[in-house]
């Protein structure tokens, strides 16, 4: 226990310098599939124009892992967030997450997951991404989602979203003609 107390201790979680963009490109690209993968230069952009926020999780000098947040009308979207491979299951998306939710606390915290399914490649990742975040206090909004992504599962975190109001901050995070090319709709 003291280990994970020192530890959390000299972890710091800091809005992103321009100098990590190549270790995040990195983490990115190891961490979603390409399915669910914006060009990197469209999360630059979001960044640079204040649409977005990138946070790093920093421990000794060495980048551990990284959120992008997307805050829009009193909600907060997750749109990724992503540990080193070499570091994951340490607690580190843990931190992160808590992190998030202390810094955005009082909006509505939302984000996707792949919706869990029997025949899926990766039954079991996805399972434990569900458990990691119900364990980190989300719950499900019982909206799911389909598009160029596939079938996915909005999460939600101090407070439950609503369809419409999760499709208006969609439509804001990835603007209108990324949006209408996410073929994103509810799932029946």
């Amino acid at each position: 226990m003291c280990a994970k107390v020192h530890r959390e201790l000299m972890m710091k979680i800091v809005n992103a310098e321009q100098e990590q963009w190549k270790e995040i490109k990195e983490i990115y690209l190891e961490a979603f599939p390409k399915s669910e993968r914006k060009p990197f230069f469209v999360l630059k952009h979001s960044v640079k124009k204040g649409k977005a926020q990138l946070l790093t999780a920093v421990e000794d000098g060495a980048l551990q892992g990284f959120v992008m947040v997307i805050p829009y009308g009193g909600m907060v979207m997750v749109d990724y967030l992503a540990v080193s491979g070499q570091i994951r299951s340490r607690g580190t998306g843990s931190k992160i997450i808590r992190e998030v939710c202390r810094r955005f606390s009082g909006q509505k915290i939302i984000l996707l997951i792949e919706r869990i399914d029997d025949t899926a490649g990766n039954r079991e990742q996805r399972i434990a991404r569900r458990s990691f975040y119900f364990k980190n206090g989300f719950t499900s909004s019982n909206i799911y989602i389909t598009g160029h992504s596939g079938k996915m599962e909005v999460l939600n975190y101090g407070g439950t979203v609503s369809l419409q109001e999760y499709m208006m901050l969609q439509r804001y995070a990835l603007g209108n003609l990324m949006f209408w090319f996410s073929k994103m709709k509810p799932a029946g």
